[in-house]
């Protein structure tokens, strides 16, 4: 009888910690959807920056024109 108690209270043990370990996972699964929905709204705030900048000064234009021309793939044409 001892036996079987002991297994049972081990096999209680086993799945309160599967059901802990199944907490966590979900809880940091909510965290990186929250910090990746924070990044993309941050890299969408950063480049309306970037783009807000470049228009207020037209060399900067100039060169990312320049840039773009040099850095184009020759086999795109």
């Amino acid at each position: 009888m001892s036996d079987e108690r002991s297994f049972a209270e081990q096999a209680a043990r086993t799945r309160a910690a599967w059901h802990r370990y199944q907490a966590v996972r979900a809880s940091t699964e909510a965290g990186v959807i929250r910090l990746s929905a924070a990044a993309q709204r941050f890299m969408v705030v950063l480049q309306e920056g970037t783009d807000q900048e470049i228009a207020e000064h037209p060399d900067l234009a100039e060169i990312n024109v320049m840039l773009d021309g040099y850095y184009e793939d020759p086999k795109a044409q």
